[in-house]
């Protein structure tokens, strides 16, 4: 199996945070959904819950809309079980008077919006939640604080397993490095300082403006009578412009290429290590550039940074990726056994026949 490295998180993640696979922010029925709700099945462990047709339906039609094909009757009968496994969850962890503090679901929700591999607003991810989920933001945090509280009663039933992990040896990392090495590789990529002059939001005249500005500060370094660093500097005090490090532009970034437009990205990549540009346009303003950094494309060896700039080396990627999947195969092997253990103990009724609508 080939594992995206790229898209997983650098760092071991607490234990907590673990994606569970019987568990999803879409295992209990809202309570809204209930009322007037035909039940498609009936679960009571300390206290009775139903699931209604409509909210099953609703979450069929969110993960067919995800999946882009129709789920069978069979597959809605394996996400019926799954949401009956979430209620059992719920209950026997409030029976346990398991909690979750209002820090680690703000954690827990700032984990999820970095997840997505781009930076965004609140208000930006508040609007994934709600069109893509279909939930209000209330309801979204109140499914997160119930996952995690479901979460951290099956961590307290197999906290001494997770106490017996051990770390991978040298042997599996290389193994698992290079096996997946096209995943570490870095392509071209450059840093950069800029002058930068926003021309959003800003008037025809205002940004006429700006440019005449930029301009004369290129023939200034073109014609070396001023220095690049003294002109970053002169920002600080310069309301009409920003100076400093924009950090690195990686080839093929389409989330870049989309923001700061072709042209800019291709004019950048065309300049040579500490060559000053002329002024450049994107999508959002004016910039001139002075290339800090330029690499070539290339495969980072083990002990190399997995991005450069970046304090993490593939090593402990690789070993992190490893340590996790062991946490993971536990978990799900305890959630599994609890749940198995509440069903016994659980009665529950199902209603086969209204999973066709």
């Amino acid at each position: 199996m080939i594992f995206n490295f790229r898209r997983r998180k650098r760092h071991v993640e607490p234990a907590l945070l673990l994606t569970v696979v019987l568990v999803t922010v879409l295992s209990v029925p809202r309570v809204d959904a209930q009322i007037l709700d035909r039940p498609v099945a009936v679960v009571r462990l300390t206290e009775t819950a139903n699931i209604g047709q409509r909210q099953l339906q609703q979450d069929v039609q969110l993960i067919e809309r995800q999946a882009g094909r129709t789920l069978s009757t069979a597959e809605r009968a394996e996400l019926l079980e799954e949401r009956i496994n979430g209620i059992l969850l719920t209950q026997a962890a409030k029976k346990a008077n398991i909690r979750v503090t209002d820090q680690e679901i703000d954690q827990a929700i700032a984990a999820q919006r970095q997840s997505l591999g781009q930076p965004m607003t609140d208000g930006q991810f508040r609007q994934i939640v709600e069109q893509q989920m279909g939930l209000t933001w209330n309801a979204f945090v109140d499914e997160v604080r119930n996952r995690l509280i479901q979460e951290k009663f099956v961590l307290d039933r197999s906290q001494d397993k997770f106490d017996q992990v051990t770390e991978p040896d040298e042997k599996d990392i290389r193994f698992v490095y290079e096996v997946n090495a096209q995943e570490f590789f870095n392509p071209l990529m450059v840093r950069f300082d800029h002058l930068f002059f926003d021309t959003r939001n800003k008037s025809s005249e205002e940004i006429s403006e700006l440019r005449r500005k930029a301009a004369a500060m290129a023939r200034q370094l073109t014609r070396g009578t001023t220095k690049y660093n003294d002109l970053v500097r002169q920002s600080l005090d310069d309301v009409s412009y920003s100076g400093g490090d924009f950090g690195y532009l990686i080839n093929g970034d389409q989330q870049a290429m989309q923001r700061l437009g072709r042209a800019f990205v291709e004019a950048v990549f065309r300049l040579e290590d500490e060559q000053i540009s002329g002024v450049l346009e994107s999508n959002v303003g004016l910039h001139i550039v002075r290339v800090t950094d330029r690499r070539a494309p290339r495969l980072p060896g083990l002990n190399d940074p997995v991005m450069p700039g970046e304090g993490i080396t593939v090593r402990q990627q690789v070993r992190a990726f490893l340590f996790n999947q062991q946490q993971q195969k536990i978990f799900e092997e305890t959630v599994s056994t609890v749940v198995n253990e509440l069903r016994e103990e659980a009665e529950i009724k199902r209603y086969p026949d209204r999973l066709e609508w």
